[in-house]
């Protein structure tokens, strides 16, 4: 029986969120600035900073930086959900690791635009596998104990489904700065006589800095001792633990239907500037104009999936999403081989309903998981949330990576740039067949049958 313990004040609630505006501002500008400020289009006339031959048939020197450093985190995962779920500190076994990830990876993530070698070097390629490594140590410190705090703090389907909300309207918010706020600064400094690459690096500063600020004032909103209940801490080892969570059937259904929308996700990270810059043939200023599309669009459909999620379930709008992805995806590629007209404003209407698509799982896919977490915990007795993120992150992170390895050898192999397209069409077609394939996994996901097992 479930010992009675405090419910997070709203509040709090709110504050908890901005945890999801912290992390993702840093691992989005990274995403969308990092491949693009090593290898900018040729039409920026500004030098690279690493080789884009390919090689072994596939393999660029940015894919491999970006494949090392998710290789590291997905091994570190298991470690970190290990250690957090027995971590016995008076200061709370999530909260510790809280405080001390968040400033190591805020500088990690500055100093990856501050390679040692100012011209194209292969020391600039292991400087960024070195320093993408590192930044997902850290963040795997902060964020798998992080999501395992929704199950913890989320003591009914509503208080869980309120917590998702307020991490996807941070996390989206967060989506937002290095897409709108990012080259608003970049432009900002550049009319006042920097460089281009000098300008980026000084956005990254204050993007570093307002993240580690967000990532504190999350880690600083709950109290372990009288918000969560005791913990039985898991008798297991870390290998049989993440073995027993991955035994678990809805769980692999839920983790392989995110892999594929994650891996379409971070393609379209990944090629947001090659769609401004090589798609629109605009300057970068004209990611404000896509991405206010798909962040309005987000923004307003927030109180309506909380609201439905609620109601219908959470399995529904998960399908409805994924498939409203893969049609937008699919629209724009056919639109991108004649982007004039009628047709531009078109694309930015399918940027607006892939908005919608990321609200529904940013908003859901995490309590989900926290839900199963939760439903475990009510089985066994047994509370090992960390792991159940860990088993998540630890294929995820591998899918993410080897998005980064497809789409830089889209780019080198077919083209980044305007007079040859090619390579960053493909990628947008690449997104909507990850998208349709996710959908297809939600559609035989049990959610019924879970929230029937913990209402028991």
């Amino acid at each position: 029986m479930d010992v009675q313990v405090k419910q997070l004040p709203l509040f709090k609630q709110f504050l908890w969120g901005t945890g999801g505006f912290g992390y993702v501002l840093l691992e989005r500008m990274l995403i969308v600035y990092v491949v693009f400020f090593y290898l900018p289009p040729k039409e920026y006339q500004v030098f690279d900073l690493v080789s884009d031959h390919v090689f072994l048939g596939f393999l660029t020197v940015v894919g491999v930086a970006q494949l090392l450093a998710r290789a590291v985190d997905g091994l570190v995962d298991p470690a970190v959900a290990t250690l957090s779920d027995r971590c016995k500190a008076g200061v709370g076994r999530r909260k510790l690791f809280l405080l001390v990830s968040a400033l190591p990876m805020a500088v990690i993530a500055l100093l990856m635009f501050y390679p040692p070698v100012h011209e194209v070097s292969f020391i600039n390629g292991l400087w960024l596998g070195a320093m993408w490594s590192l930044f997902y140590i850290f963040f795997t410190g902060y964020l798998t104990p992080y999501f395992a705090l929704i199950s913890e703090l989320g003591h009914t389907n509503d208080l869980r489904i309120n917590l998702g909300t307020f991490h996807g309207l941070f996390n989206l918010v967060g989506s937002i700065f290095p897409i709108v706020i990012f080259p608003a600064f970049l432009t900002l400094f550049q009319n006042m006589g920097m460089e281009i690459r000098e300008s980026y690096q000084l956005s990254a500063i204050v993007f570093a800095v307002l993240a580690m600020v967000f990532l504190y004032l999350a880690t600083l909103s709950f109290n372990e001792k009288k918000h969560c209940q005791p913990a039985k801490l898991p008798d297991l080892n870390m290998w049989k633990s993440l073995k027993t969570v991955y035994a678990n059937k809805p769980f692999k259904i839920l983790l392989i239907g995110e892999l594929f929308a994650q891996f379409g996700f971070y393609m379209l990270n990944l090629g947001l500037l090659y769609f401004v810059t090589v798609i629109f043939q605009r300057e970068e200023g004209f990611l404000v104009v896509i991405g206010g599309a798909a962040i309005g669009c987000a923004l307003l459909a927030f109180p309506f999936i909380n609201r439905y999620a609620k109601k219908i379930g959470k399995k529904k709008i998960l399908v409805a999403g994924s498939l409203l992805m893969a049609i937008a995806t699919l629209v724009a590629f056919i639109l991108s081989f004649n982007m004039t007209g009628i047709n531009v404003y078109i694309t930015i209407l399918m940027f607006g309903f892939g908005g919608v698509s990321l609200a529904s799982k940013i908003i859901l896919l995490i309590p989900t998981y926290g839900e199963l977490a939760r439903e475990e915990f009510s089985r066994t007795g047994t509370q090992r949330e960390a792991m159940f993120y860990a088993a998540r992150n630890l294929p995820l992170k591998f899918t993410i990576a080897l998005s980064g390895v497809v789409f830089a050898f889209l780019i080198s192999a077919f083209g980044r740039d305007v007079a040859d397209p090619l390579g960053v069409q493909l990628g947008i077609l690449v997104i909507s067949v990850c998208s349709l394939a996710s959908m297809c996994c939600y559609v035989f996901y049990p959610d019924k049958q879970i929230r029937e097992s913990l209402s028991d």
